[in-house]
């Protein structure tokens, strides 16, 4: 059943927020991730949303999502987003 990290994202320091995300896909790829949605201006349609940008990526199961989430290639960039970012992150299971 594929899975879904849903993150939303308050860029603080653009410039660590970069160096993160150029590392980024290569290691989501690497662990069969795929960005399904990237949006910094979504369409509020009932209640608050106050995030600058939102992040929506899929992985084939949660087993796959967490590898990927621990792995020590990720783990070797998350700090330079933990750093530059206040994020809510979290992972849905999928229909």
């Amino acid at each position: 059943m594929p899975v879904y990290f849903i993150a939303q994202v308050n860029v603080q320091d653009p410039e660590g927020y970069e160096k993160y995300r150029s590392k980024f896909m290569p290691i989501l790829n690497q662990y069969s991730g795929e960005v399904m949605a990237v949006d910094r201006e979504v369409k509020i349609v009932e209640g608050e949303w106050p995030h600058q940008g939102t992040v929506i990526i899929k992985f084939p199961d949660e087993d796959q999502a967490f590898k990927w989430y621990y792995s020590p290639e990720y783990q070797g960039i998350i700090q330079d987003r933990l750093t530059s970012t206040k994020t809510n992150l979290i992972l849905m299971k999928g229909i």
